[in-house]
């Protein structure tokens, strides 16, 4: 864990990184991003937190703002705001191995935790599979198959001599097409799903939206959750083993 812990302890040095972005910064929001930083190596955590959080407010949604906003509020004791601003570099930059492993390690801080035991080893396989993939990585693997699929076709028209090769081919670029296909278009379902992290030390999920209805589980700081419907100031929300409830929406913010 140690370097883990060494990658909460020292946040991304602004370096060109509001310059790879479409959004172009002004002078101003670059010098407050970088007095951020200088807050948060001094060990002011709420006024490093209080100037990444008028960056984003003003427009720039960058991985790296929300990682080492994220590093601030752990800092800070805020555990589900530290989540939830890993959560939204993630979207930003799925393939950080810094905010991958700082979301792994706050996550293993909460006290919602889903068992390793609920599910079987072929499921964590397939999960760790369809998680290594982004959406354009996808969509790029379905492109590729396509031209394939259409080069084969052609040979098979064109060149005769050989369709058993050519038949053989068409199979396996087919059910390469149809596999990559179906991860896209759960994947792209999975995205639409808007997902919400808890803020409160104690969230009540009940039967109906309304604190007269039964109470059905209690989630605490920093569980992930899907919303399924919202009623009023309710949320209808569900977790990753399926169970559902509906919690006051002030308890939680959307990633």
């Amino acid at each position: 864990m140690r370097t883990v812990i060494e990658r909460l302890l020292y946040p991304i040095v602004a370096v060109a990184i509001l310059g790879v972005d479409t959004v172009v910064a002004s002078e101003a929001l670059v010098a407050l991003y970088n007095r951020g930083n200088e807050y948060y190596r001094a060990g002011d955590y709420e006024a490093a937190i209080s100037a990444y959080e008028r960056v984003v407010a003003q427009g720039l949604y960058n991985g790296e703002v929300y990682y080492n906003l994220g590093n601030a509020y752990f800092k800070n004791a805020q555990l589900g705001r530290a989540i939830l601003s890993y959560e939204r570099a993630l979207m930003l930059m799925p393939d950080d191995r810094d905010v991958l492993a700082n979301l792994q390690f706050a996550n293993a801080q909460k006290v919602d935790r889903e068992s390793e035991d609920e599910v079987n080893i072929l499921t964590r396989v397939l999960q760790s599979f369809f998680a290594f993939f982004t959406l354009d990585e996808l969509a790029v693997i379905v492109c590729v198959f396509v031209f394939c699929l259409g080069g084969v076709v052609v040979c098979w028209i064109f060149v005769p001599v050989r369709r058993l090769l050519w038949g053989g081919l068409v199979v396996v670029f087919v059910g390469g097409l149809l596999s990559s296909a179906a991860m896209l278009a759960f994947k792209a379902h999975q995205h639409s799903i808007p997902k919400a992290i808890i803020l409160v030390d104690e969230a009540i999920g009940r039967s109906g939206p309304g604190r007269d209805f039964l109470q059905v589980f209690a989630l605490h700081e920093g569980t992930k959750v899907e919303i399924e419907r919202v009623e009023g100031g309710w949320l209808l929300v569900r977790l990753r083993s399926g169970l559902g409830g509906w919690v006051e929406a002030r308890a939680l913010e959307r990633i």
